[in-house]
């Protein structure tokens, strides 16, 4: 998988998309919806609305449009969170249609370029409209895009895997799922429960939150190089760090440890603290033996991280309470810690290992949209073909200048001998 951006690819061909309509009225309404979907359905409010998108190569070099409708209206008939409308309000709720209400046909549009396709992108996945989804074939490629609300970035590994075997093959069996709207009205009721999060582990890792606030002096910490001031048009930047021979070499098995080491060792060689702290995506599906591995929707919260530049052991220290941190609401957290938020996007940096997905996909890309950004956020990835890395950032020339030198140094730290451990006296 490479996790990309709409600028940073390129969509032209002949296309026909497979045009998704619903019959008739939503099965169930006004229902509540996650954390993370309210927040960006306030943004849209604003604007500030954004999608995903994700493509892969059929085996066909002209896929049979009727087929892939087919693996896509057994897709949506699959998961809930891919059937949802959504209210842009103060308060989202979500309205999710039945499987059977669904209906999919093959539409040719023709010969495109990219710019029509990203404008029908971003026309056809906006929350508040129905479906706020779209699928598509440019020439023997699939593409899928969805507003966030309705997905997050291991959904789309998800959906583009499913499709793929469900054209190869509609006998597939079908994958256990559970509904997305369900776990949204589960959460919605323990948020309104006087004793959440009194328990005795809670209060332990509510701890953790506490002492990170602590050390960022009460405010969810900005990226602490200096890009200007305010919002702008987002810098897009791609680039490869490690092949996959060097990723065997330099980076052990508590890979993201030694990525955020590096990271925060090369902030620092450009001018930076020494110490880092940002927050990283982690995600809300569970052990893996978990039917959330199996089901769409935006199943992420955030962690606390402080690593020390060149220190490893100091990442550890606080990834060690990640997979925990999943289970306490952060609606909580931020009643509880109240902290400052010094600028409107959050820094943050993420890690994700593709390969425990499944074999690597043909032609997979992760296409996020282009908007507008007042800091840096790093999306670090692991494939086939070594660690890969998308960073977001405005797009001024001090940022510009920055962030340059910043990949400057993070590839020379990467590459850092890691220390040999000699054997016991």
């Amino acid at each position: 998988m490479r996790v990309t951006a709409i600028d940073q690819v390129e969509l032209t061909g002949t296309l026909t998309e497979l045009s998704v309509t619903w019959v008739g009225a939503p099965a169930r309404r006004g229902l509540p919806v996650g954390f993370n979907q309210g927040n960006h359905l306030r943004a849209q409010r604003s604007g500030r609305g954004a999608w995903l998108a994700g493509t892969v190569t059929l085996p066909d070099a002209h896929p049979d449009p009727s087929r892939v409708a087919g693996a896509v209206a057994r897709l949506l008939g699959e998961h809930d969170a891919l059937r949802a409308s959504f209210t842009v309000s103060v308060v989202p709720t979500q309205d999710v249609f039945d499987a059977t209400q669904l209906q999919v046909r093959p539409r040719v549009v023709g010969r495109v370029w990219h710019g029509f396709v990203e404008s029908l992108l971003t026309q056809r996945c906006r929350a508040g409209d129905v479906p706020g989804v779209f699928f598509g074939i440019l020439d023997d490629t699939v593409i899928c895009a969805f507003d966030h609300a309705h997905a997050d970035a291991i959904t789309i590994d998800l959906v583009l895997r499913r499709l793929c075997e469900y054209y190869i093959d509609p006998t597939t069996p079908r994958r256990p799922t559970l509904s997305y709207a369900d776990r949204c009205l589960t959460d919605a009721a323990a948020a309104s429960s006087p004793n959440r999060c009194d328990d005795a582990d809670s209060t332990r890792l509510m701890q953790v939150w506490h002492d990170f606030f602590a050390l960022t002096e009460g405010a969810v910490p900005a990226f602490p190089l200096r890009l200007g001031a305010g919002r702008a048009p987002q810098r897009t930047v791609v680039v490869p760090l490690l092949d996959d021979s060097e990723c065997t070499d330099l980076l052990p098995d508590s890979s993201f440890a030694t990525i955020l080491s590096a990271l925060a060792a090369a902030v620092a060689d450009v001018g930076g603290p020494e110490r880092l702290a940002t927050l990283i995506p982690i995600h809300t599906r569970g052990p893996r033996t978990s039917g959330w591995h199996s089901t769409a929707g935006w199943l992420v919260s955030n962690a606390p991280v402080v690593v020390n530049a060149g220190d490893p052991n100091s990442a550890t220290t606080w990834l060690r309470h990640a997979s925990e941190l999943a289970g306490l609401p952060l609606d909580h957290v931020l009643t509880q810690c109240r902290p400052h938020l010094p600028t409107e996007d959050i820094f943050m940096v993420s890690y994700l290992d593709y390969r425990k997905f499944g074999p690597a996909l043909p032609g997979a890309q992760h296409i996020s949209a282009v908007t507008s950004t007042d800091t840096a956020q790093f999306w670090f990835t692991r494939s086939d073909s070594g660690l890969e890395l998308r960073v977001r950032h405005p797009a001024r020339p001090v940022a510009d200048h920055v962030i340059a030198g910043l990949l400057t140094a993070l590839h020379g730290r990467l590459r850092e001998p890691r220390p040999v451990a000699l054997p016991a006296p």
